[in-house]
């Protein structure tokens, strides 16, 4: 489903998501659901994609790293998603895992939303247990998207953000430089990073 249209570039070194992991991409997705983009315009090492609102399950995480607030939140989330709801009941789930952080003046806030998709076919999911957990609405629009093929670690997620943004003034495109979200699809290190675009 997720047929996104991967450029062949490099950044730090690192291949962006060439014809072997597009094709990996798109039949992860056919498995489990991913949202598909409705729109794609290509640019040189980037794409301007489209998305329609969905579901999704959230939770917040506060005053620690990225790594730790990543396993904190999908702990969470995946306990949700395994009777820790008001069904008592599996709910279904699919990639990506996301991560929506928060830059002010190009610093790392310790404030994280940790979500999971919920899949179109899972109309009503049922309410959360733990308060901390949340069934939210991706909002849609338009989002600047860079994918990688490559595992990242540590702090050159942050520097990878940075990087993008950049390239993007760069290139004259208006985007909303106070938060970003890190889509992980899988645990071979396909992952994008996304920024909302600025409505003229």
């Amino acid at each position: 489903m997720l047929r996104l249209c991967l450029t062949v570039s490099v950044l730090f070194g690192h291949q962006i998501a060439g014809k072997e992991v597009e094709q990996e991409m798109i039949d992860l997705c056919d498995d489990v659901f991913c949202i598909e983009p409705t729109e794609i315009i290509p640019y040189n090492n980037y794409e301007l994609m489209e998305y329609a609102a969905f579901q999704w399950i959230e939770t917040e995480v506060n005053g620690t790293d990225m790594k730790t607030a990543v396993r904190t939140g999908l702990d969470k989330l995946m306990k949700y998603a395994h009777f820790s709801n008001a069904a008592d009941t599996i709910v279904p789930v699919s990639a990506p895992l996301g991560l929506t952080g928060f830059l002010v003046n190009g610093t790392l806030q310790q404030k994280f939303f940790i979500t999971l998709t919920v899949p179109v076919q899972v109309v009503s999911p049922p309410e959360p247990t733990d308060q901390t957990v949340k069934i939210g609405t991706s909002p849609g629009g338009w989002y600047y998207v860079r994918v990688f093929d490559t595992k990242v670690y540590g702090q050159h997620y942050h520097e990878l953000v940075m990087e993008f943004l950049n390239d993007l003034e760069q290139d004259k495109q208006s985007f909303d430089r106070r938060f970003f979200s890190i889509s992980w699809f899988s645990t071979d290190g396909i992952m994008d990073i996304a920024v909302q675009r600025k409505e003229e």
